[in-house]
C-alpha cells in the first residue's frame, strides 16, 4: 500500500457525465509521487471501463484506485452480473475497442464477478 495516497473511490452516476467524472477523479486520486508517467494511460483505460458499465452494465457504477510503488490498480465495479467480452471491432465500427485497449495497455486485466455486479480491473507497473 502507497504510503503517500491513500485508496480511494468515488460513485458515479450512471449516465453520460460519468466517464469525464472518472477521467476526473482519477487524475485526482492517483499517486503523482510513484505514477505521474503512467496517469494519463491509467486515464484512457478507466473512460473505457466506465463507458462500458454505464451502456452495459447498472448502479451503482464505483470507480476505485490503489497504489503502492510499483503498480497503479483501477477498478470499476457495476451492478450488473453480466461479463464483459473482448471483440475485435471492424475498422468502420465507432466503438468495440475498449477491452482490447485495456489489454493491450495494462501490465494485467480481468473481471471478478461478484454475488451484485462485478469489478472490471487494470493494473499499470
Amino acid at each position: 500500500m502507497c504510503q503517500t495516497t491513500p485508496r480511494a473511490e468515488r460513485e458515479l452516476p450512471v449516465s453520460r457525465e460519468a466517464p469525464a467524472m472518472a477521467r476526473e477523479f482519477l487524475r485526482n486520486a492517483t499517486c503523482v509521487e510513484h505514477h505521474s508517467e503512467v496517469v494519463d494511460d491509467a486515464v484512457l483505460l478507466v473512460s473505457e471501463l466506465v463507458t462500458n458499465s454505464v451502456l452495459h452494465g447498472g448502479p451503482p457504477v464505483v470507480v476505485a484506485v490503489d497504489c503502492d510503488e510499483d503498480t497503479l490498480q483501477v477498478r470499476v465495479r457495476d451492478g450488473s452480473s453480466a461479463l464483459p467480452t473482448r471483440r475485435d471491432a471492424a475498422e468502420v465500427e465507432e466503438s468495440g475497442r475498449g477491452l482490447a485497449l485495456v489489454a493491450e495497455m495494462s501490465s494485467d486485466w480481468g473481471v471478478d464477478p461478484e454475488d451484485n455486479g462485478k469489478h472490471v480491473w487494470f493494473v499499470i507497473r
